[in-house]
């Protein structure tokens, strides 16, 4: 190992010397060769002469942010170790109490929410440098205009502005404090309160914090899932102490997810593919909850084709009603959310514009080779500049959400469309009849078929054979 790790070193100090990077610790600019696999992760992680100590943490920052990164660690009259960038991003090792900090300053310096990644070990961090793995993207075909037109009309706007004020009138949403926990334990009654259905499912995902995420499951007949997700934490300075109602960031986004959970789920129609509507905790502090379930997901091989974030969606600060982030998305998913608009809102406007590294939950689901979106309220430099603070409350949206309205008839168009919502299917002999799921050949069929066929041959012998069996010799 100690002459891999030469090689290594050199390798990657030629890099450094090539681009000009500098800093405390052990630096490494990756190309392209050097990127190409784990043993780089693997070689970083057991060459490092700084091991992780309990309160030392290992994030990644924008590599446009390492400045604001290294000034907050410096207030500590000790700079932060820098261990390897790329173009896009770089790994520091941060002390734990820097960390709402670190938040802080992204915000004010970046405008970004979150705005970093923690991850629990080097290795994971390492693996967050990687290229994501080329995205596999389903069908973006439009067949349910039907089904979306039924359902866009019973968006209610002022039900989005009642769970704004219910999740804003809480002290904090803080994923370490008391009143974030009972935030979790309150929106899993709502999410319950919308039906009695026993296949539906709620779940507290524990990341090992009083914040729990919460995963509401609407089950599919395939094992392909589409989740809508938004934030369900709130800061500001003071932590646990502080007066951060949030009331935008992002009690609107998952206002608008409970509205389009609400209507999905009283309309009584059932999900081709399964959908699952996701509040992560902890998203200020590094994304953590969705870095999380993003890592048991893929640990449990769950076959998400699809993600929409919803944060921030009810402070019209541009010119136009809705703006589709292109950093660290789907392209391919982008152009499917335009065609949602186009073809479903034609009375809202949209614009592209961008966030930088880890604004929020999207970019965790990015980062796994996941197809994700989200759509934002406004450009990045007109965006609510309240948030993170006391005056985040519903006033800054005139004590409305119609604004929020428009994007939760973009998520629900996006519901039905991905997830291919539909009637519930007919049973015959105790099975569900398929529906269209876009597939020139649905497999079901064939199921289905050949258990007719045996039904039919069992009849025929039964018709055909009990009365020779039965007469009298």
């Amino acid at each position: 190992m100690t002459a891999i790790c030469q090689l290594f070193e050199s390798q990657a100090g030629e890099s450094a010397a090539r681009s000009g990077q500098s800093g405390q610790g052990f630096t490494a600019r990756y190309d392209r060769s050097m990127r190409s696999g784990l043993v780089i992760a693997i070689a970083l992680a057991a060459c490092s002469s700084t091991p992780q100590t309990s309160h030392t943490r290992f994030v990644t920052v924008g590599s446009d942010a390492v400045a604001t990164a290294l000034a907050v660690s410096a207030q500590d009259g000790q700079l932060a170790q820098v261990f390897a960038t790329t173009d896009d991003a770089a790994i520091l090792a941060i002390e734990e109490h820097e960390l709402e900090a670190l938040s802080h300053a992204m915000h004010e310096a970046h405008g970004r929410c979150g705005g970093f990644m923690l991850h629990e070990t080097r290795i994971d961090a390492e693996l967050a440098l990687l290229p994501p793995d080329a995205q596999a993207t389903p069908d973006y075909t439009l067949r349910r205009p039907a089904i979306v037109g039924a359902l866009l009309p019973q968006i209610e706007a002022t039900r989005i502005q009642g769970t704004i004020a219910e999740l804003s009138a809480m002290k904090n949403r803080y994923y370490r404090s008391e009143s974030g926990a009972a935030a979790s334990a309150w929106l899993a009654k709502k999410w319950a309160s919308f039906t009695d259905r026993s296949d539906v499912t709620i779940e507290l995902f524990d990341q090992g914090y009083p914040q729990k995420s919460v995963i509401m499951t609407i089950p599919g007949l395939t094992d392909e899932v589409v989740v809508i997700g938004g934030h369900l934490d709130s800061i500001a300075l003071g932590g646990m102490s502080s007066n951060a109602p949030g009331a935008d960031d992002d009690a609107s986004g998952i206002a608008t997810l409970t509205e389009v959970a609400r209507v999905v789920l009283a309309s009584e129609l059932r999900p081709v593919r399964t959908l699952k509507f996701i509040a992560y905790a902890a998203e200020e502090i590094g994304l953590r909850g969705s870095l999380a379930i993003v890592k048991e997901f893929k640990k449990r091989r769950v076959n998400v084709v699809g993600v929409l974030q919803l944060d921030m969606t009810n402070f019209q600060g541009s010119d136009r009603d809705i703006w589709i982030i292109d950093d660290h998305t789907s392209r391919a998913q982008n152009a499917f959310l335009v065609k949602l608009i186009e073809t479903y809102l034609p009375d809202t406007t949209w614009g592209s514009d961008r966030c930088g590294y880890a604004c929020s939950d999207h970019a965790a689901w990015h980062a796994a080779g996941i197809p994700a979106s989200m759509p934002f309220e406004a450009r990045s430099r007109d965006m609510n500049r309240h948030i993170h603070s006391a005056k985040d409350t519903l006033e800054q949206s005139g004590h409305n959400a119609q604004h929020a309205a428009k994007f939760a008839r973009l998520a629900t168009a996006y519901a039905v469309e991905l997830a291919q919502l539909d009637v519930a299917p007919p049973l015959v002999c105790g099975y569900a009849l398929p529906r269209d799921t876009g597939r020139d050949v649905d497999t079901s069929i064939l199921s289905i078929l050949g258990l007719l066929g045996l039904v039919g041959i069992g009849w025929v012998l039964t018709s055909r054979l009990a009365p020779a069996l039965t007469r009298q010799p």
